[in-house]
């Protein structure tokens, strides 16, 4: 994604402009690879390597809370990130531990909301594991 592009989200999200929210949503919007924030900031120190691990986890979580990323558990000792803020459901390799991303439609809120009787489902953020196309 283009910086200027990426600055007019930060500005959208009244979010100041820094060269770390930049470069962290340059490298993730588009990246269909679900990095770890760890993964996020060995890349965004090749192109700012004074920045810290402590202000890439920052940066992240604001970006989260501003609704520009979105955190997903995939692993218990291990969050990814993900530039894909549009609902999806995502696919676990147990061989090669690539995370894919799958269209929303296999289990929506609605067709949640119908299958369990007294609540309304809002969202759904599941987490499939399996063999994928590559490793089967």
């Amino acid at each position: 994604m283009p910086q200027r592009q990426v600055t007019e989200l930060l500005t959208e999200r009244s979010l100041k402009v820094t060269p770390q929210r930049v470069a962290v949503l340059e490298f993730l919007y588009g990246n269909p690879d679900h990095p770890s924030v760890d993964d996020v900031y060995q890349q965004v120190r090749r192109r700012l390597p004074y920045i810290s691990r402590a202000t890439i986890y920052n940066t992240v979580s604001a970006l989260v809370e501003a609704g520009l990323l979105q955190e997903i558990l995939i692993q218990q000792e291990k969050t990814r990130v993900d530039g894909n803020v549009h609902p999806h459901h995502h696919f676990k390799c147990v061989r090669c531990e690539k995370v894919d991303d799958i269209e929303y439609t296999i289990l929506t809120p609605d067709r949640a909301s119908q299958q369990i009787e007294g609540y309304q489902v809002t969202g759904v953020n599941l987490v499939m594991e399996g063999v994928c196309r590559d490793c089967q």
